[in-house]
């Protein structure tokens, strides 16, 4: 095992945890990697999650971390491409609640990482 590949390993490692750090759900400042656990733990469902953790039981009635953690459950989501936020693919038409933009792009990963804040 050569000097680069223990770099590689210590970044992979790195962006595990701040990716676990990510927020998910704002109102209730719940981080990815408790959805993560919760999902692990046996929640197989958004409503499961939501007992588990409390994300998407906030003032916005998960309208921001909804979307994001149906995507990390594996329903098909879709990003906006103005502003990154996520879009149920599922729900006619593909419009962003937030800006209003009809520009989205697909990809489940948009759920997981390219949101911004809101």
């Amino acid at each position: 095992m050569g000097s680069s590949d223990s770099e590689e390993i210590i970044k992979a490692r790195e962006r595990a945890v701040i990716d676990a750090y990510r927020p998910i759900c704002l109102c209730n400042k719940i981080r990815r990697g408790i959805i993560v656990k919760a999902i692990q733990g046996g929640a197989d469902s958004f409503e499961k999650v939501r007992r588990r953790t409390g994300a998407g039981t906030g003032p916005c009635g998960a309208q921001r971390c909804g979307p994001m953690v149906r995507g990390m459950l594996g329903e098909e989501v879709a990003a906006c491409a103005e502003c990154g936020w996520s879009i149920l693919k599922s729900i006619e038409p593909l419009v962003c609640p937030r800006c209003g933009s009809e520009n989205v792009r697909d990809g489940r990963e948009s759920a997981a990482g390219q949101n911004k804040g809101g």
